[in-house]
């Protein structure tokens, strides 16, 4: 199966160039401010909202990340495994998995390919569940090596599932 999930140290260095753009973020508002009385209207007009959809966007990964742990799959289980916690979540709880894009969470910012997807799992009981994976910039659907692997890992899961069953009988 390739699954190319983050690890806990790849999550820590994900964490690190998060505080970066962050910080980057806060310096250009901050010189933002300062030039913003000597700007002509037209200037203004182009480069606050181009700036405040930055930010935003910017401000929906910072939160995706905050929600995602570390995760894996081992014996028919997704393993995720938190500061101080772990969870065992079976494949059959699944019952969707989907992921989307990352702008500006790279894993290495020494490579421009190297970005980072969200994968969301979505388990029976309506609770969601992220974690962060591998992929590529322009890769379409995100991360489209682990969603594939995950979503044939829960399928075949669930096809185990009443076979077992029925052998029991």
């Amino acid at each position: 199966m390739d699954t190319r999930f983050l690890t806990f140290m790849e999550f820590q260095s994900v964490y690190f160039y998060r505080f970066i753009t962050l910080a980057i973020f806060a310096t250009s508002g901050v010189l933002l401010l300062f030039a913003l009385p000597e700007m002509k209207r037209t200037e203004i007009s182009v480069i606050a909202p181009l700036l405040l959809i930055l930010w935003g966007r910017f401000a929906v990964e910072y939160v995706r990340v905050k929600k995602s742990d570390p995760a894996f799959i081992h014996d028919d289980a997704l393993v995720m495994s938190g500061v101080g916690r772990r969870r065992q979540i079976p494949l059959t709880r699944i019952r969707s998995v989907s992921s989307k894009h990352s702008v500006f969470m790279v894993r290495r910012y020494r490579s421009w390919t190297d970005h980072l997807a969200f994968l969301q799992v979505t388990l029976t009981n309506g609770e969601r569940i992220y974690t962060l994976v591998e992929s590529k910039v322009f890769e379409f659907p995100a991360g489209k090596r682990t969603l594939g692997a995950m979503q044939a890992a829960v399928l075949a899961a669930k096809t185990k599932k009443p076979a077992r069953k029925q052998g029991s009988e």
